[in-house]
């Protein structure tokens, strides 16, 4: 064995997340961030309650969440025989970058994902250390909204200006036409009350979404299409042109919400309205007539279909 294997190995020695995390400058690891979640952007602002609830779409479910983090590895070249790297002791070591940015501003902290991928310990770990209770989760939603704020619940301690989101305009189109979409958190400093956040997250091949966009919204897969009062088989063979299918759908006899397998709804129904259930999979809510009959209810309530109704900042 090579015996200059040795002092090699003994450089690999790992730190902290904090001290790995001024191997990046803040706004490139922000920057990075912005690639690894750019998806689409089209959302709703979400709203605060004081007790939990979704901003957008069906309960949270438990989701599995892959630990992972972008790394840094700088490595100092020497000026020995042949050129190869070697690692000195002034050299930065290998280690994980912080999961998330903080930045003060006045009397407040703006907090971004930077590491969409992070174990949610992490994320915990990292509120502590600003003196923050805060849980943060990333949740599979609907192309159009993930990287955006889905739900935030505080304690009942909490004000109206001790957490709300951040905005950004032009980045993204939410469901009532606007361009403001919730990209992060802002806390006052010293808050000293809990707070649970999720953001949304790309969902995986065959993974239900948690929080839906409108179908057509831009970034998703029903985007420009006309549908509504259109036969189930006419928006079968459209939907089939985008590679997309209809795995379930919801019919209702009168104010009870039938559920119907691929294949058993009828061709000659009609569609009344679409929602996003799982990557490249939308939920169709059909009946006998072009439009749903007097009193029957809206879809956006149907058990077990995730709600295509943005709600808004109050």
């Amino acid at each position: 064995m090579n015996r200059d294997i040795d002092p090699l190995i003994a450089g690999l020695a790992s730190v902290t997340d904090r001290q790995a995390g001024a191997l990046l400058p803040g706004d490139a690891a922000t920057a990075l961030a912005d690639r690894i979640t750019a998806t689409a952007v089209p959302s709703a602002a979400p709203r605060r309650r004081r007790s939990p609830v979704m901003l957008i779409g069906l309960p949270l479910a438990a989701a599995g969440i892959a630990g992972a983090a972008v790394t840094a590895v700088a490595m100092a070249r020497d000026g020995g025989s042949g050129g190869a790297p070697a690692i000195t002791p002034a050299s930065p070591r290998v280690g994980l970058v912080a999961a998330l940015t903080f930045t003060r501003k006045g009397g407040y902290i703006d907090v971004r994902v930077r590491d969409p991928l992070a174990d949610p310990k992490r994320y915990k770990e990292e509120f502590a250390a600003h003196g923050l209770d805060v849980t943060l989760s990333m949740v599979p939603t609907s192309p159009s909204i993930v990287g955006t704020v889905v739900m935030m619940d505080t304690s009942e301690n909490t004000t109206e200006r001790d957490v709300t989101t951040i905005t950004a305009k032009g980045e993204c189109e939410t469901g009532g036409a606007g361009d403001v979409c919730p990209v992060g958190v802002r806390i006052r400093t010293g808050y000293k009350g809990t707070a649970t956040i999720a953001f949304g997250r790309e969902a995986r091949p065959g993974e239900k979404y948690d929080s839906t966009a409108p179908a057509t919204a831009l970034g998703e897969v029903m985007h420009g299409m006309t549908y509504r009062k259109h036969r189930v088989d006419e928006v079968l063979a459209a939907l089939r042109k985008r590679h997309v299918t209809v795995p379930e759908y919801r019919a209702m006899e009168g104010n009870a919400s039938k559920v119907l397998k691929s294949g058993q709804a009828p061709p000659t129904w009609y569609v009344h309205d679409a929602v996003p259930w799982a990557k490249n999979q939308v939920l169709l809510f059909v009946g006998p007539n072009p439009t749903e009959t007097a009193g029957a209810q809206p879809p956006s309530s149907a058990p077990g279909a995730p709600s295509a109704t943005p709600t808004k900042t109050p």
